[in-house]
């Protein structure tokens, strides 16, 4: 891997895994979320992607939706960008670390679509 790479050459995925990890918005979401704030808690995560789909405060993200989407994460996307390493979880501290930063360009271009 050289600088000249684009992030997608940069990634040990292939091409069909990469499209698989970004094909869901929240799991992009979720990238671009580590990357500008980075480590969180599942909870945290969860909150600031419903605010971020609902064009809201954090704050004004009520149980019921940070339950949902935290659920979700847990259920579909850890898994995925865990078994990737793309991502890292900590279960004692309960936190998501972004350990693949190449992905972030490609989930901002999938979130712009």
């Amino acid at each position: 891997m050289n600088q000249t790479d684009t992030p997608a050459e940069q990634l040990n995925l292939p091409a069909a895994v990469q499209a698989e990890l970004l094909s869901a918005r929240r799991r992009c979401l979720l990238l671009v979320v580590l990357a500008e704030g980075g480590p969180a808690t599942v909870d945290d995560l969860a909150v600031r992607i419903r605010a971020n789909e609902r064009g809201i405060d954090p704050e004004d993200v009520d149980d019921a939706e940070r339950a949902s989407a935290r659920d979700e994460i847990f259920e579909r996307h850890l898994p995925k960008l865990t078994a990737t390493e793309l991502v890292e979880y900590d279960s004692l501290l309960g936190k998501v670390r972004l350990a693949e930063p190449a992905i972030v360009s490609l989930a901002r271009e999938e979130l712009r679509i």
